[in-house]
């Protein structure tokens, strides 16, 4: 018996359906590679003291795994809209696994950031394929499903560095990234299982072809077979003669932009996406969120230290500052959905703002923990916010180009500011990094929302 689930017909038989298996297992390997790729930073201290790294070198380290993922996900995304994202799932995890053992027999702080760099390349060819099989598989339930993606991120953040940090007690560093390594192999099982193209039939497969391929698209906009009659999977979650409405900021039509259709074949970069002034403000809008990530995630323990945090706390800082993320995730998903990715993105910014202003000003390292659990609500906003709008305004054929492009110069930005982080609060403390940090996202996100605004 078949039953109809968001447009798609399954079948009653979950356990012998590839569709089903699909969210879950992009879920569970999100969670390990997340996990994994952030062990290290409860370690840091303990690595300044036995490798020498320096404070500056942090920030290097952080930068190192952000440019190595601008890589991967602005020049290998549009390999994901080719039929290739299984591939890139398994080779992420190998890199991911890699990068761990490199790191664990690193014997100069260039060794960790060498290291940090094959993680970073490997965790972002292993996004971008999750985010377009996800976003192929239910279209209409885009910023949903990549609200999960995104909580199954946060919840690695959680459980890794916490983990990392308890291991502390009776572990060195060396040996609990040796650990990390070979656990993190087991995301190849949900990789293997499940990662597969929405089949013919799933209604959030529109405008794909067997094995994922993208159909050609008639003048109308409309997917047609290889005889040329209409192949249409069904309603489109983005009709032309209306869609989702971005609420506050005045999106009036469809979100989806059908000149950046194509046909038969991907093309080979993203760039051309840029042409839209709507595509480029919502990249803006993604950019501005990820500034605070680069520019005080590899210095957070460092700051967590100064103020008198010791490796557990600062360990629990990082899961604290998860659970909020993990669990507004999907409703935020599906506030985009109903009222747009730039409206739910416009939400978090009236949260983020101010607490990022204020980490300027704390010296117990409680409040910085109770704040960051504040934070992570207006992250999850904007984060979520931010990748639906880029879904809902691109065609689901190209969403393996349209989220690495998205990620890839959101990373541009976190890069700059992670490389900068260490100097800054060297030069000026938590003051001068948390204070600039809040200036650069307020100016950005200010442009991102004007352009985000037009219709072309």
């Amino acid at each position: 018996m078949e039953r109809a689930r968001g447009g798609a017909s399954v079948s009653g038989d979950a356990g012998g359906d590839p569709d089903r298996r699909l969210v879950p297992s992009v879920v569970a390997a999100m969670a390990l590679l997340s996990s994994a790729s952030f062990v290290i930073f409860p370690l840091i201290p303990e690595l300044q003291g036995s490798l020498g790294v320096s404070t500056a070198e942090i920030g290097y380290l952080a930068a190192a795994g952000f440019a190595a993922a601008l890589v991967a996900e602005l020049l290998v995304a549009p390999a994901a809209d080719r039929g290739h994202a299984r591939l890139m799932a398994v080779v992420g995890v190998l890199l991911v696994a890699g990068s761990l053992g490199l790191s664990a027999a690193a014997t100069d702080g260039w060794q960790l950031i060498a290291g940090r760099a094959v993680g970073g390349f490997g965790f972002g060819i292993f996004v971008i394929a999750a985010s377009a099989l996800i976003v192929r598989h239910d279209h209409r339930r885009s910023g949903e499903l990549l609200g999960r993606l995104g909580a199954a991120e946060l919840a690695g953040i959680a459980i890794g560095p916490l983990g990392s940090g308890l291991a502390l007690s009776f572990a060195g560093p060396s040996a609990i990234l040796a650990v990390s390594a070979a656990v993190v192999l087991v995301a190849l099982v949900p990789v293997l299982v499940g990662f597969r193209e929405a089949t013919a039939s799933g209604g959030g497969a529109r405008g794909l072809g067997a094995g994922g391929h993208p159909r050609a698209i008639d003048a109308d906009g409309d997917a047609i077979g290889s005889d040329g009659d209409d192949a249409s999977l069904g309603d489109d979650p983005h009709p032309r003669t209306g869609g989702i409405a971005a609420g506050v900021l005045g999106f009036d039509g469809t979100d989806a932009d059908r000149s950046l259709r194509f046909g038969s074949s991907a093309p080979r970069t993203s760039i051309d996406l840029l042409r839209s002034p709507r595509i480029v403000g919502i990249v803006l809008l993604y950019a501005a969120v990820m500034v605070p990530t680069g520019a005080y995630d590899g210095v957070w323990p460092r700051f967590m230290a100064d103020i008198g945090a010791g490796p557990v706390l600062t360990a629990l800082s990082y899961a604290l500052f998860a659970v909020p993320y993990v669990l507004v995730a999907g409703w935020a998903g599906r506030l985009a959905d109903r009222r747009g990715g730039v409206s739910a993105y416009a939400r978090g910014m009236l949260i983020l703002l101010p607490i990022v202003t204020l980490y300027g000003f704390v010296t117990n390292p409680f409040i910085a923990t109770g704040m960051g659990f504040v934070e992570s609500t207006g992250q999850a906003l904007a984060f979520i916010g931010a990748a639906a709008a880029m879904a809902h305004a691109v065609d689901p054929a190209r969403a393996g180009s349209a989220q690495g492009l998205l990620r890839g110069i959101g990373l541009a930005a976190a890069t700059v500011a992670a490389a900068v982080s260490g100097l800054a609060y060297e030069a000026g403390g938590a003051l001068l990094l948390f204070g600039g940090t809040a200036v650069a996202v307020s100016a950005i996100a200010a442009v991102g929302l004007l352009l985000a605004r037009t219709r072309r």
